[in-house]
């Protein structure tokens, strides 16, 4: 089964990253950790490793890159315990304990020193702009999301949680059984960023992953997260391990789950980012809320989501800027490389991880 996901996306406070999720502190977990420029190959290589494996039938997580989503930043291999993963900014990784639960694959050894100096000032230039292009994105998204801030107040406050609390009650009683003293697992993975290309949600994971999907409707998300955190913590309880996706405006909050045992998704669409491409039951979370606090505030609302919404699309625009700066970027690197020496490392890492003590181990079980 393959699954595509992110780790990261421009968010309210910057970059929100889940990155930790890859050095994870499980026995026998290793992680491949690719250090390099832009052009040096890292996403090529992660590429040709993820087929390389799927084709011998093993699941792979592909997580994709907020800043291209046509270029990988990790490779996931739950059943072999391995990541494979790009450390550099803006997610800087290093292993947690070297040599023991990962190690540095640096990519720098295999381009041509002088070729890549002759093109300093133009790396530097480029450079530059790319990160001025990014810092004008983040300011945009983050006077998004402060703006839509003001709409999650106005639906906070016109909440009734109780309601809610109950109707999530009956909604974990059809769907979970009770209890049993075991608590699931949980992994944290993105099924949404703000890319270049928009705002994309996976929904291609979640269709190959469920056959029932439930999209809570709310313009402000403000019960729908609420609703999904209840239904996790109901999940977990009844030992189901859940794949949480977190929300990209507000930190600590559950924005998405899935619930892999069950084929069941349930997800939040409100009108900042949205998504279309999903065979869902679609389920109105109006009733919840205090209809007449809502009226009251109607032209406040309308602006919250004119104004985010716009401010939003202002970012794309910026990192599109972004996006062709990198492109150019690449270029100073690609000319300089050794793409058989890379070639090499690609074919070294795959022996390895099929190599690996843990693995081998597994299969001699078989």
């Amino acid at each position: 089964m393959k699954q595509s996901y992110f780790l990261g996306s421009s968010g309210k406070n910057g970059f929100f990253s889940c990155f930790d999720q890859l050095t994870p502190k499980i026995e026998g977990q290793y992680t491949y950790i690719i250090k390099g420029g832009p052009g040096t190959g890292k996403s090529s290589m992660m590429k040709k490793i993820a087929d390389e494996i799927e084709g011998r039938d093993i699941e792979c997580e592909r997580i994709f890159c907020s800043s291209d989503p046509n270029s990988l930043d990790a490779l996931i291999f739950p059943s072999l315990r391995v990541s494979v993963c790009d450390g550099t900014a803006p997610h800087t990784l290093d292993p947690v304990y070297p040599g023991a639960t990962g190690e540095i694959i640096n990519l720098g050894d295999c381009w041509d020193k002088k070729t890549v100096y002759s093109e300093k000032e133009k790396i530097i230039e480029l450079t530059d702009k790319n990160k001025e292009c990014h810092r004008r994105s983040r300011k945009f998204i983050e006077s998004a999301f402060s703006i839509f801030s003001d709409g999650e107040r106005i639906y906070a406050d016109a909440l009734d949680e109780s309601h809610l609390m109950r109707y999530a009650g009956r909604v974990a009683n059809r769907f979970f059984k009770k209890p049993s003293g075991k608590i699931g697992l949980e992994k944290i993975r993105l099924l949404e960023a703000i890319t270049p290309e928009g705002f994309i949600f996976l929904d291609e994971t979640v269709s190959e992953m469920c056959d029932r999907v439930i999209v809570f409707e709310d313009d402000f998300g403000v019960a729908a997260q609420k609703l999904v955190e209840e239904l996790r913590t109901y999940a977990l309880a009844c030992g189901f391990s859940v794949i949480s996706s977190p929300y990209i405006g507000v930190s600590g909050r559950i924005k998405h789950i899935i619930i892999k045992e069950l084929s069941l998704a349930f997800l939040t669409k409100d009108k900042l980012c949205s998504f279309k491409n999903i065979e869902s039951k679609n389920v109105p979370l109006r009733r919840f809320y205090n209809s007449e606090n809502i009226r009251n505030h109607k032209a406040r609302l309308s602006f919250s989501k004119k104004a985010a919404n716009e401010l939003m699309d202002e970012a794309v625009v910026a990192l599109k800027s972004a996006k062709e700066i990198h492109d150019e970027l690449e270029a100073c690197y690609i000319k300089a490389m050794d793409y058989g020496k890379i070639e090499r490392i690609k074919n070294e890492i795959i022996e390895r991880i099929w190599a690996s003590d843990w693995w081998s181990e597994e299969q001699s079980a078989d």
